[in-house]
């Protein structure tokens, strides 16, 4: 399950079928997509996941996904960032920058209020190409962080295959994914570094089988 966010909040949440159809993605970037299929499953999604991965919600995603059930399949919450670090989006690039520095990341999610819901997401690249391209500008450090960050966001379900996360990594270039669930509370984040700590200490994982 994944959905997308832009600056009116949620607009968007299904499979990863339905995302390739409202998302296009760059034909320089464009990957054959095995997984799609021509039915429609989004009306299979009567309930999200809601706790910790039992046998039941594993065999249920399965089921959604069109995958085989004697498979095993790796979920975005066994390998992702927890409690990742989440700013408010009235502080200024300059605070957020040192927060990157102090904690040696190179993304931050961003939200709204104080009930953790996801705004934008903030990379490191984005706050130096912003200051290089105003340079000379007075104060320009104290502008605040939701006037650079980026708010078309693709998020995940947490209970989603690892395997189908990093196909969306690749397909839409994203470095990180924020794992949000139906209330739309801010559940965690998984990197491309997650997906590669998981591939080399899972032995049995095999990302495309």
């Amino acid at each position: 399950m994944f959905a997308m966010y832009d600056d009116d909040g949620l607009n968007f949440r299904s499979t990863i079928d339905h995302l390739y159809d409202v998302h296009e993605i760059s034909p320089t970037r464009r990957i054959k997509n095995d997984l799609r299929k021509d039915d429609d499953s989004s009306s299979k999604f009567s309930s999200l996941y809601k706790g910790n991965i039992d046998e039941q919600a594993r065999n249920k995603y399965k089921q959604i996904a069109n995958l085989n059930t004697k498979t095993e399949i790796y979920h975005v919450e066994q390998i992702m960032t927890h409690k990742p670090i989440i700013i408010n989006d009235d502080i200024s690039i300059e605070e957020c920058y040192e927060i990157m520095e102090k904690n040696h990341i190179r993304q931050i999610l961003i939200r709204s209020d104080k009930r953790n819901t996801l705004k934008g997401l903030i990379t490191k690249n984005m706050l130096l190409d912003f200051l290089m391209k105003n340079m000379g500008v007075e104060n320009i450090e104290e502008t605040e962080v939701s006037r650079v960050c980026e708010k078309n966001i693709i998020t995940t379900d947490p209970i989603t295959d690892i395997r189908r996360a990093a196909k969306v990594m690749i397909d839409f270039n994203r470095n990180a994914i924020p794992v949000v669930n139906e209330r739309e509370d801010i559940l965690g984040v998984v990197t491309r570094h997650d997906i590669v700590k998981a591939v080399s200490s899972i032995p049995e994982l095999q990302i495309w089988a």
